[in-house]
């Protein structure tokens, strides 16, 4: 694993016994995926529980934890006794998350398009500006970010723990996988469906949001594409 890999700043202090178990657990595995989504960590890149456990200050049971929380979602892959890397998803297994991204979206729409604010609505608008800016770059970790950030805000008016953790679950996989198919995703059609999206939530129109989202539905992830890397 990179010394890069793993940022240790937010670590907490192993002796501090004001962090439970629970929290020290999710600390490791926001820093985890963050280090995936901002490139750090690359797909097929081996990492090890006990480095991981010395760099961040904690002993290796909430690290344990937290990997086999991230193997669950789909961002690691194990093999018992030969290795614990991050997940290659291939272009097949991005399309099948995303489809099921899609449905669990269109619940979220459903549900809290009639109460969007226009403090959220404001906050989706320059997100969706930021995105549009980032596509010049073609930086792609900026690029997932800047979307994965626009998407989020729907996703966090729901009053729905089961909705939330559903979509939480599959939208690591989609985002992760976009990271290496930047010639297979239209980005005019995500743009245009963002700002569909910015405007519908503005109105509270539920039909146009769900018309938005189809459009993302149109966005086909090419599964004819070279085998990944073993």
């Amino acid at each position: 694993m990179s010394e890069a890999g793993v940022d240790q700043r937010d670590a907490p202090d192993s002796g501090d016994d004001t962090f439970s178990g629970s929290t020290v657990v999710s600390m490791v595995f926001n820093q985890i995926l963050d280090a995936v989504h901002n490139g750090r960590l690359q797909p097929g890149e081996r990492i090890s529980d006990s480095e991981l456990a010395e760099r961040l200050g904690v002993s290796r049971t909430p690290v344990r934890e937290a990997l086999q929380r991230l193997r669950e979602i789909g961002i690691i892959e194990a093999s018992a006794s030969r290795f614990t890397r991050i997940a290659v998803v291939s272009p097949e297994q991005t399309a099948d998350a995303m489809v099921v991204w899609l449905a669990l979206y269109a619940a979220v729409i459903s549900e809290v398009i009639p109460t969007v604010s226009p403090e959220v609505v404001a906050a989706m608008k320059a997100d969706h500006e930021n995105f549009v800016s980032m596509l010049s770059t073609r930086d792609m970790q900026r690029i997932a970010t800047a979307n994965a950030e626009f998407f989020n805000h729907l996703v966090e008016l729901s009053r729905n723990p089961v909705l939330r953790r559903g979509i939480q679950s599959v939208v690591h996989v989609v985002r992760l996988g976009s990271l290496h198919l930047p010639d297979q995703i239209d980005f005019r059609a995500l743009s245009e469906s963002q700002a569909l999206l910015v405007a519908a939530s503005r109105d509270h129109d539920r039909a146009a949001a769900l018309g938005a989202l189809r459009m993302l539905g149109t966005i086909r992830v090419s599964t004819d594409w070279a085998d990944t890397p073993k």
